[in-house]
Protein backbone atom coordinates (compact mmCIF):
# COMPACT_ATOMS: atom_id res chain seq x y z
CA UNK A 1 0.00 0.00 0.00
CA UNK A 2 1.35 3.43 -0.91
CA UNK A 3 1.98 5.57 2.16
CA UNK A 4 0.94 9.25 2.07
CA UNK A 5 3.78 11.73 1.43
CA UNK A 6 3.95 15.53 1.36
CA UNK A 7 7.43 17.10 1.51
CA UNK A 8 6.18 20.70 1.07
CA UNK A 9 7.85 21.94 4.27
CA UNK A 10 10.54 19.28 4.59
CA UNK A 11 14.27 19.93 4.46
CA UNK A 12 16.88 17.24 5.16
CA UNK A 13 20.61 17.84 5.50
CA UNK A 14 23.59 15.54 5.13
CA UNK A 15 27.28 16.34 5.29
CA UNK A 16 27.34 17.65 1.71
CA UNK A 17 23.71 17.97 0.61
CA UNK A 18 20.44 19.73 1.30
CA UNK A 19 17.36 17.74 0.27
CA UNK A 20 14.37 20.04 -0.22
CA UNK A 21 11.29 20.56 -2.42
CA UNK A 22 11.85 21.69 -6.00
CA UNK A 23 11.39 25.37 -6.93
CA UNK A 24 10.71 27.02 -10.26
CA UNK A 25 14.09 28.78 -10.13
CA UNK A 26 15.79 25.34 -10.23
CA UNK A 27 14.99 25.07 -13.95
CA UNK A 28 18.49 25.86 -15.27
CA UNK A 29 20.20 23.41 -12.93
CA UNK A 30 17.62 20.74 -13.78
CA UNK A 31 18.01 21.16 -17.52
CA UNK A 32 21.81 21.25 -17.18
CA UNK A 33 22.02 17.66 -15.89
CA UNK A 34 18.82 16.19 -17.37
CA UNK A 35 19.90 17.09 -20.93
CA UNK A 36 23.19 15.15 -20.68
CA UNK A 37 23.29 11.85 -22.55
CA UNK A 38 23.58 8.82 -20.26
CA UNK A 39 21.87 10.33 -17.22
CA UNK A 40 18.16 9.78 -17.85
CA UNK A 41 18.70 6.39 -19.47
CA UNK A 42 19.77 5.04 -16.06
CA UNK A 43 16.20 5.68 -14.87
CA UNK A 44 14.35 4.83 -18.10
CA UNK A 45 13.93 8.24 -19.76
CA UNK A 46 15.69 10.04 -22.60
CA UNK A 47 17.75 13.24 -22.22
CA UNK A 48 15.68 16.41 -22.16
CA UNK A 49 15.65 18.15 -25.53
CA UNK A 50 14.60 21.63 -24.34
CA UNK A 51 14.06 23.80 -21.30
CA UNK A 52 10.33 23.59 -21.96
CA UNK A 53 10.47 19.82 -21.50
CA UNK A 54 12.37 20.30 -18.24
CA UNK A 55 9.93 23.01 -17.15
CA UNK A 56 6.96 20.66 -17.62
CA UNK A 57 8.58 17.87 -15.58
CA UNK A 58 9.70 20.36 -12.93
CA UNK A 59 6.06 21.39 -12.60
CA UNK A 60 5.13 17.75 -11.93
CA UNK A 61 7.83 17.54 -9.24
CA UNK A 62 6.48 20.65 -7.50
CA UNK A 63 2.82 19.62 -7.76
CA UNK A 64 3.47 16.00 -6.76
CA UNK A 65 5.09 16.96 -3.42
CA UNK A 66 7.06 13.72 -3.18
CA UNK A 67 10.34 14.49 -5.01
CA UNK A 68 13.39 16.06 -3.37
CA UNK A 69 15.86 18.33 -5.15
CA UNK A 70 19.46 17.50 -4.20
CA UNK A 71 21.26 20.77 -3.56
CA UNK A 72 25.03 20.69 -3.17
CA UNK A 73 26.06 22.73 -0.14
CA UNK A 74 29.39 23.85 -1.57
CA UNK A 75 27.86 25.80 -4.45
CA UNK A 76 24.06 25.79 -4.01
CA UNK A 77 23.49 23.97 -7.32
CA UNK A 78 20.80 21.35 -7.75
CA UNK A 79 22.57 18.23 -9.01
CA UNK A 80 19.88 15.55 -8.87
CA UNK A 81 16.51 14.36 -7.68
CA UNK A 82 15.19 11.72 -5.30
CA UNK A 83 11.52 10.76 -5.41
CA UNK A 84 9.30 8.70 -3.14
CA UNK A 85 7.28 7.08 -5.88
CA UNK A 86 3.95 5.24 -5.75
CA UNK A 87 3.96 1.71 -7.12
CA UNK A 88 1.44 -1.03 -7.77
CA UNK A 89 0.99 -3.88 -5.29
CA UNK A 90 4.10 -6.05 -5.37
CA UNK A 91 4.25 -9.83 -4.85
CA UNK A 92 6.28 -10.58 -1.74
CA UNK A 93 5.11 -7.46 0.15
CA UNK A 94 2.08 -7.81 2.43
CA UNK A 95 -0.75 -5.59 1.18
CA UNK A 96 -1.43 -4.10 4.64
CA UNK A 97 2.10 -2.67 4.88
CA UNK A 98 2.64 0.97 3.86
CA UNK A 99 5.65 2.25 1.94
CA UNK A 100 6.99 3.80 -1.25
CA UNK A 101 9.70 3.27 -3.85
CA UNK A 102 12.84 5.39 -3.96
CA UNK A 103 13.90 6.60 -7.40
CA UNK A 104 16.87 8.86 -8.02
CA UNK A 105 18.98 10.59 -10.65
CA UNK A 106 22.34 12.34 -10.25
CA UNK A 107 24.24 14.74 -12.49
CA UNK A 108 26.95 12.93 -14.41
CA UNK A 109 29.49 15.48 -13.15
CA UNK A 110 29.08 14.11 -9.62
CA UNK A 111 29.10 10.36 -10.17
CA UNK A 112 31.51 8.32 -8.07
CA UNK A 113 31.64 10.67 -5.05
CA UNK A 114 29.27 8.79 -2.74
CA UNK A 115 26.65 11.54 -2.86
CA UNK A 116 23.68 9.36 -3.75
CA UNK A 117 24.15 6.86 -0.90
CA UNK A 118 24.40 9.90 1.38
CA UNK A 119 21.05 11.20 0.10
CA UNK A 120 19.30 7.83 0.11
CA UNK A 121 20.32 7.09 3.70
CA UNK A 122 18.93 10.45 4.82
CA UNK A 123 15.59 9.76 3.14
CA UNK A 124 15.45 6.23 4.58
CA UNK A 125 15.93 7.68 8.06
CA UNK A 126 13.25 10.31 7.43
CA UNK A 127 10.73 7.79 6.10
CA UNK A 128 11.26 5.31 8.91
CA UNK A 129 11.60 7.70 11.86
CA UNK A 130 9.33 10.58 10.87
CA UNK A 131 6.78 9.06 8.49
CA UNK A 132 6.68 5.61 10.12
CA UNK A 133 6.82 3.71 6.82
CA UNK A 134 6.79 -0.08 7.06
CA UNK A 135 9.14 -0.47 4.09
CA UNK A 136 10.91 1.14 1.16
CA UNK A 137 11.76 -0.43 -2.18
CA UNK A 138 14.38 0.53 -4.73
CA UNK A 139 15.34 -0.94 -8.09
CA UNK A 140 17.86 -0.80 -10.91
CA UNK A 141 18.10 -2.04 -14.45
CA UNK A 142 20.04 -5.30 -14.59
CA UNK A 143 23.00 -3.58 -16.29
CA UNK A 144 23.14 -0.55 -13.99
CA UNK A 145 25.97 -1.44 -11.65
CA UNK A 146 26.22 2.07 -10.21
CA UNK A 147 22.67 2.00 -8.89
CA UNK A 148 23.15 -1.52 -7.62
CA UNK A 149 26.10 -0.37 -5.51
CA UNK A 150 24.05 2.52 -4.09
CA UNK A 151 21.20 0.19 -3.17
CA UNK A 152 23.46 -2.38 -1.52
CA UNK A 153 25.35 0.29 0.45
CA UNK A 154 22.03 1.51 1.83
CA UNK A 155 21.02 -1.84 3.33
CA UNK A 156 18.38 -3.03 0.86
CA UNK A 157 18.06 -6.74 0.12
CA UNK A 158 17.03 -8.36 -3.15
CA UNK A 159 13.32 -9.11 -3.52
CA UNK A 160 12.53 -10.04 -7.15
CA UNK A 161 13.04 -9.39 -10.86
CA UNK A 162 10.55 -7.31 -12.82
CA UNK A 163 10.23 -6.15 -16.43
CA UNK A 164 10.04 -2.44 -17.24
CA UNK A 165 9.07 -0.63 -20.43
CA UNK A 166 11.32 2.43 -20.76
CA UNK A 167 10.33 5.75 -22.33
CA UNK A 168 12.83 5.15 -25.10
CA UNK A 169 11.16 1.91 -26.24
CA UNK A 170 13.19 -0.87 -24.63
CA UNK A 171 12.15 -3.61 -22.24
CA UNK A 172 14.52 -3.92 -19.29
CA UNK A 173 14.91 -6.41 -16.46
CA UNK A 174 14.71 -4.51 -13.18
CA UNK A 175 16.18 -5.86 -9.96
CA UNK A 176 13.87 -4.86 -7.11
CA UNK A 177 15.13 -4.56 -3.53
CA UNK A 178 13.38 -3.90 -0.23
CA UNK A 179 14.24 -2.55 3.19
CA UNK A 180 11.84 -2.94 6.10
CA UNK A 181 11.62 -0.45 8.95
CA UNK A 182 13.61 -1.98 11.83
CA UNK A 183 11.95 0.41 14.27
CA UNK A 184 8.61 -1.30 13.61
CA UNK A 185 10.06 -4.77 14.24
CA UNK A 186 11.94 -3.96 17.45
CA UNK A 187 9.76 -4.54 20.51
CA UNK A 188 10.17 -2.28 23.57
CA UNK A 189 12.32 -3.41 26.50
CA UNK A 190 12.98 -1.73 29.85
CA UNK A 191 15.68 -3.50 31.86
CA UNK A 192 15.08 -1.15 34.79
CA UNK A 193 11.72 -2.77 35.46
CA UNK A 194 12.82 -6.44 35.32
CA UNK A 195 13.22 -8.81 38.30
CA UNK A 196 13.21 -12.50 37.32
CA UNK A 197 13.94 -15.49 39.53
CA UNK A 198 14.95 -19.02 38.61
CA UNK A 199 15.97 -21.92 40.83
CA UNK A 200 19.50 -20.55 41.29
CA UNK A 201 19.51 -17.09 39.74
CA UNK A 202 18.17 -13.59 40.15
CA UNK A 203 18.05 -11.55 36.94
CA UNK A 204 17.95 -7.81 37.62
CA UNK A 205 19.13 -4.55 35.99
CA UNK A 206 22.90 -4.17 35.81
CA UNK A 207 24.23 -1.29 37.90
CA UNK A 208 27.26 0.60 39.14
CA UNK A 209 27.73 -1.82 42.03
CA UNK A 210 28.46 -4.62 39.55
CA UNK A 211 31.79 -3.09 38.47
CA UNK A 212 34.14 -5.67 39.97
CA UNK A 213 32.12 -8.70 38.89
CA UNK A 214 31.72 -7.32 35.40
CA UNK A 215 35.44 -6.65 35.17
CA UNK A 216 36.19 -10.32 35.92
CA UNK A 217 33.91 -11.39 33.08
CA UNK A 218 34.94 -8.84 30.46
CA UNK A 219 38.68 -9.21 31.11
CA UNK A 220 38.66 -12.95 30.40
CA UNK A 221 40.20 -13.35 26.88
CA UNK A 222 38.12 -16.38 25.88
CA UNK A 223 34.86 -14.66 26.85
CA UNK A 224 35.81 -11.50 24.95
CA UNK A 225 36.77 -13.59 21.92
CA UNK A 226 33.52 -15.57 21.86
CA UNK A 227 31.51 -12.38 22.25
CA UNK A 228 33.40 -10.45 19.58
CA UNK A 229 34.41 -7.75 22.09
CA UNK A 230 37.73 -5.92 22.15
CA UNK A 231 40.07 -6.72 25.04
CA UNK A 232 40.13 -3.81 27.46
CA UNK A 233 43.58 -2.35 28.06
CA UNK A 234 42.64 0.09 30.82
CA UNK A 235 40.07 0.43 33.56
CA UNK A 236 38.82 3.54 31.78
CA UNK A 237 37.87 1.44 28.75
CA UNK A 238 36.16 -1.02 31.06
CA UNK A 239 34.27 1.79 32.76
CA UNK A 240 32.96 3.03 29.40
CA UNK A 241 31.80 -0.51 28.69
CA UNK A 242 29.84 -0.65 31.96
CA UNK A 243 28.42 2.83 31.43
CA UNK A 244 27.09 1.80 28.01
CA UNK A 245 25.37 -1.26 29.49
CA UNK A 246 23.62 0.95 32.04
CA UNK A 247 22.77 3.69 29.53
CA UNK A 248 21.31 1.30 26.92
CA UNK A 249 18.91 -0.09 29.54
CA UNK A 250 18.77 -3.49 27.84
CA UNK A 251 21.18 -5.60 29.93
CA UNK A 252 20.41 -7.72 32.98
CA UNK A 253 22.84 -9.01 35.61
CA UNK A 254 22.81 -12.74 36.40
CA UNK A 255 23.19 -13.01 40.17
CA UNK A 256 23.66 -16.22 42.16
CA UNK A 257 20.97 -16.37 44.85
CA UNK A 258 23.23 -18.31 47.19
CA UNK A 259 26.12 -15.82 47.24
CA UNK A 260 24.77 -12.59 45.73
CA UNK A 261 27.63 -12.56 43.21
CA UNK A 262 26.99 -11.34 39.67
CA UNK A 263 28.25 -14.14 37.43
CA UNK A 264 27.03 -13.05 33.99
CA UNK A 265 25.16 -10.60 31.79
CA UNK A 266 22.10 -11.05 29.60
CA UNK A 267 21.16 -8.44 26.97
CA UNK A 268 17.84 -8.06 25.14
CA UNK A 269 18.95 -6.19 22.05
CA UNK A 270 17.55 -4.31 19.07
CA UNK A 271 18.94 -5.66 15.80
CA UNK A 272 19.08 -4.64 12.09
CA UNK A 273 15.90 -6.59 11.37
CA UNK A 274 15.82 -5.69 7.68
CA UNK A 275 18.62 -8.24 7.23
CA UNK A 276 16.69 -11.04 8.96
CA UNK A 277 14.24 -13.35 7.11
CA UNK A 278 11.41 -12.52 9.53
CA UNK A 279 7.86 -11.35 8.78
CA UNK A 280 8.14 -7.53 9.20
CA UNK A 281 4.74 -7.34 10.86
CA UNK A 282 6.11 -9.23 13.88
CA UNK A 283 8.00 -7.66 16.78
CA UNK A 284 10.82 -9.02 18.91
CA UNK A 285 14.42 -8.71 20.11
CA UNK A 286 17.68 -10.64 20.13
CA UNK A 287 19.46 -12.14 23.14
CA UNK A 288 23.16 -11.93 23.92
CA UNK A 289 24.83 -13.37 27.02
CA UNK A 290 28.15 -13.88 28.84
CA UNK A 291 29.03 -15.99 31.87
CA UNK A 292 31.99 -15.91 34.26
CA UNK A 293 34.28 -18.76 33.14
CA UNK A 294 34.40 -20.17 36.66
CA UNK A 295 30.71 -21.07 36.30
CA UNK A 296 30.77 -22.72 32.90
CA UNK A 297 29.27 -26.21 32.64
CA UNK A 298 26.74 -25.83 35.47
CA UNK A 299 23.63 -25.20 33.33
CA UNK A 300 23.21 -21.63 34.56
CA UNK A 301 22.90 -20.00 31.14
CA UNK A 302 20.13 -22.31 29.85
CA UNK A 303 18.31 -21.54 33.11
CA UNK A 304 18.61 -17.80 32.44
CA UNK A 305 17.75 -18.10 28.73
CA UNK A 306 14.55 -20.02 29.46
CA UNK A 307 13.45 -17.45 32.02
CA UNK A 308 14.05 -14.42 29.79
CA UNK A 309 12.46 -16.17 26.80
CA UNK A 310 9.30 -16.86 28.81
CA UNK A 311 9.24 -13.28 30.11
CA UNK A 312 9.56 -11.74 26.62
CA UNK A 313 7.09 -14.04 24.87
CA UNK A 314 4.50 -14.48 27.62
CA UNK A 315 4.67 -11.37 29.81
CA UNK A 316 5.78 -8.75 27.28
CA UNK A 317 3.89 -10.36 24.39
CA UNK A 318 6.74 -10.45 21.86
CA UNK A 319 6.06 -12.32 18.65
CA UNK A 320 9.57 -13.78 18.57
CA UNK A 321 13.02 -13.74 20.11
CA UNK A 322 16.28 -14.62 18.39
CA UNK A 323 19.67 -15.78 19.61
CA UNK A 324 22.93 -16.39 17.74
CA UNK A 325 26.50 -17.62 18.04
CA UNK A 326 29.76 -17.68 16.09
CA UNK A 327 30.03 -20.94 14.16
CA UNK A 328 33.08 -21.84 16.28
CA UNK A 329 31.26 -21.24 19.58
CA UNK A 330 30.04 -24.74 20.44
CA UNK A 331 29.13 -23.82 24.02
CA UNK A 332 26.63 -21.14 23.03
CA UNK A 333 25.24 -23.45 20.34
CA UNK A 334 24.44 -26.09 22.98
CA UNK A 335 22.77 -23.52 25.25
CA UNK A 336 20.53 -22.24 22.45
CA UNK A 337 19.59 -25.71 21.21
CA UNK A 338 18.81 -26.92 24.76
CA UNK A 339 16.26 -24.13 25.06
CA UNK A 340 14.28 -25.17 21.99
CA UNK A 341 15.22 -22.46 19.50
CA UNK A 342 14.99 -23.29 15.77
CA UNK A 343 17.60 -22.45 13.11
CA UNK A 344 16.81 -19.23 11.20
CA UNK A 345 19.78 -18.25 9.00
CA UNK A 346 23.48 -17.38 8.85
CA UNK A 347 25.15 -14.10 7.96
CA UNK A 348 28.49 -12.35 8.20
CA UNK A 349 28.86 -9.62 10.80
CA UNK A 350 31.72 -7.19 11.37
CA UNK A 351 32.61 -7.14 15.06
CA UNK A 352 33.89 -4.11 17.05
CA UNK A 353 37.32 -5.72 16.83
CA UNK A 354 37.23 -5.30 13.03
CA UNK A 355 37.06 -9.06 12.42
CA UNK A 356 34.24 -10.47 10.30
CA UNK A 357 32.52 -13.50 11.79
CA UNK A 358 29.89 -15.88 10.45
CA UNK A 359 26.96 -15.91 12.88
CA UNK A 360 24.32 -18.62 13.05
CA UNK A 361 20.99 -17.25 14.29
CA UNK A 362 18.08 -19.13 15.84
CA UNK A 363 14.51 -18.04 16.55
CA UNK A 364 11.61 -18.88 18.83
CA UNK A 365 8.13 -17.67 17.94
CA UNK A 366 5.44 -17.11 20.54
CA UNK A 367 3.21 -19.86 19.20
CA UNK A 368 6.12 -22.33 19.30
CA UNK A 369 7.23 -21.44 22.85
CA UNK A 370 7.89 -24.58 24.91
CA UNK A 371 10.23 -23.40 27.64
Amino acid sequence: MNAPVDITNVQLETERLVLRPWRERDLEDFFAYASVDGVGQMAGWTPHQSREESREILGHFIAGKHTFALELKENGRVIGSLGLEAREETPGILSELQGREIGYVLSKDYWGRGLMPEAVKAVIDYCFRELDFDFLTCGHFDWNRQSRRVIEKCGFRYLSDETCETRYGTTEITKLYIRYNPLRTTAPFDAAGVQLKTERLLLRPIGEGDWEDLRKIASEPEIADMGGCPRFKTEEEMRKFLDKHVRDNETLALVLKQTGQMVGTFSVQARPWEKYPIDPTLRGREFGFDLNKAYWGRGLMPEALKAVTAYCLDTLGYDFVTCGHFLRNARSARVIEKCGFSYLFEMEHEMPTGVTEQIRTYIMYKERQHV
